[in-house]
């Protein structure tokens, strides 16, 4: 486990649609603010994890993710995600695992401030030896792709971003 994170618990699994295999919930409360976070990771086909959260009073919001807490605590919030992302890869070693740094209101695409975020912290606990690293800069996307799996299928990541074109518009 990564420290600096916050515990957290497993909230529910659901049936996903539109291409989403299924959606397990998780939930954590920060002790410095007091606020509860729901973790959302959704898995799909080949073996493909994102990972999303947001603020649990944000849960109605179309922009939940993003909007700001200013809370100040984006390194342990986002060493918590970590630490769920483990739990998943110690019980489905075959995982990849990708995210999107969403832009906040009058922020382009592009290379948002939650993306280089991540994706310094992420760099920081991935090894290239389990995963590799690949970066769509232009999207904020950042996913990390488990190299047995891609031993295995070298044409993954191209199964992957096809797949995600074809469920989201966002990824033309």
């Amino acid at each position: 486990m990564i420290p600096s994170s916050y515990s957290f618990v497993f909230v529910h699994r659901s049936h996903g649609c539109d291409g989403v295999l299924r959606v397990d919930l998780y939930r954590f409360t920060s002790i410095k603010s007091g606020l509860d976070y729901i973790v959302r990771v959704e898995e799909y086909p080949n073996n493909m994890y994102a990972v999303k959260f947001y603020l649990k009073n944000h849960s109605h919001s179309d922009k939940k993710y993003q909007l700001l807490t200013n809370t100040f605590e984006a390194r342990t919030i986002i060493n918590t995600c970590i630490n769920i992302m483990l739990s998943v890869y110690e019980k489905n070693d075959k995982a990849s695992f990708g995210f999107i740094g969403s832009n906040s209101d009058g922020e382009p695409v592009a290379n948002t401030k939650r993306y280089r975020v991540y994706s310094k912290i992420i760099a920081t606990y991935f090894s290239d030896k389990l995963f590799m690293h690949i970066e769509n800069i232009d999207k904020s996307v950042y996913m990390l792709i488990n190299r047995k799996q891609l031993e295995l299928n070298p044409n993954l990541i191209d199964d992957i971003e096809e797949s995600f074109m074809q469920m989201y518009d966002y990824f033309d």
